[in-house]
């Protein structure tokens, strides 16, 4: 199954461990729920040159279901 899930903002963390500032992008699923994935991970799927889609697995499932995270 495809959702897509909609970019909310940017918000900076700071990460427990190494103290570092981390930029964490917030989605709002069409399911409902909110949930956020670090930026450089972003930049990292565009990078490899998929600039229109990003897929992720969906967080809120336990198969195999995908997310298309819409532009910011």
């Amino acid at each position: 199954m495809i959702s897509r899930a909609k970019f909310v903002e940017e918000i900076v963390i700071k990460d427990p461990d190494t103290g570092s500032l981390i930029e964490i992008e917030i989605y709002k699923h069409e399911n409902g729920g909110m949930f956020g994935i670090d930026s450089s991970y972003v930049d990292q799927v565009l990078d490899e040159g998929n600039e229109k889609a990003i897929c992720i697995p969906n967080p809120f499932t336990t198969s195999k279901d995908i997310v298309i995270l819409e532009e910011k």
